[in-house]
């Protein structure tokens, strides 16, 4: 099996090429400036049996946003069209932010309504319309916040955010009062949701899914499992910013049909994390 994943030296990305390594021979995109060249993408797409598209835009301008995730899509899927096999299949990373996510009560599960609040949602929600029409068979996963070794502070989580900060001694910077709840996915659980939906036999093709915990887990949660880490870390708190948007997404579907559930607890996803900032990352 030849596997493409694109996006590959990010950080799911990366950790999902080490992941499928031992099911096939793995073709990955170079990471440019700008989008792969026609040439790139003719080359990226033949022969290529199962594609994992993670390759995208989440920090920057509008239209780096726009292009990175919409663009892209659009020009991986004419490649895949007209130079692919004719039965490749698609596996999208996707997020949780092509929902409403202010002011919900309660799990948001995939019939909930798609209205993103942001250029990322809407370019996300975009990708996966653009993929639903290209004719190419496809898993969509609607990813929460991801986070793990690898993750880059100020720019993927919140998480790895804080763990680089306590591993610096400095002080934990928290909105608010860190009331407000996110549904944090470790790298890891999130990687076997991927290999499962591009390898199971049960493919549930055409689908989407939601790759979650299910559980709201305060910033000050975060906080309290890195200070019994790291024991003199201080907080400071910045009274006023606090955004209100606290959710969680219902994986159930996915639990389902895959019969895959989160293993690693926040403690444990906590303590892998400050273990590698720990290493000088």
């Amino acid at each position: 099996m030849r596997i493409g994943v694109t996006g590959a030296s990010g950080f799911i990305g990366s950790h999902l090429t080490d992941a499928v390594k031992g099911y096939g021979e793995v073709v990955t995109l170079p990471r440019g400036k700008s989008l792969p060249s026609l040439a790139q993408l003719r080359s990226f797409v033949s022969g290529v049996d199962l594609f994992f598209h993670l390759g995208g835009v989440n920090r920057g301008t509008d239209e780096e946003i726009l292009t990175g995730n919409v663009t892209g899509t659009l020009r991986l899927l004419e490649a895949i069209q007209k130079h692919g096999e004719p039965s490749a299949r698609i596996v999208f990373a996707s997020s949780s932010q092509v929902y409403r996510l202010k002011n919900n009560a309660g799990k948001i599960s995939e019939s909930h309504a798609l209205q993103p609040e942001s250029v990322y949602g809407i370019c996300k929600k975009s990708a996966e319309d653009l993929i639903r029409i290209s004719g190419v068979s496809h898993t969509i996963l609607r990813m929460t916040n991801v986070y793990g070794p690898r993750c880059r502070p100020n720019y993927n989580s919140v998480v790895a955010t804080l763990c680089q900060r306590a591993k610096k001694k400095l002080p934990l910077q928290i909105n608010g009062k860190g009331r407000q709840g996110r549904d944090f996915n470790y790298i890891d659980d999130v990687v076997r949701a991927f290999v499962l939906a591009g390898f199971s036999e049960k493919r549930h093709t055409g689908k989407a899914y939601n790759v979650s915990t299910g559980k709201a887990t305060s910033l000050m949660k975060i906080v309290d499992a890195i200070q019994r880490i790291e024991k003199n870390v201080k907080v400071e708190f910045n009274p006023g910013a606090e955004d209100q948007i606290s959710y969680c997404c219902d994986a159930s579907k996915f639990m389902r049909d895959f019969n895959w559930k989160p293993k690693t607890s926040l403690s444990q996803g906590i303590e892998q994390s400050l273990k590698n900032f720990g290493r000088g990352k």
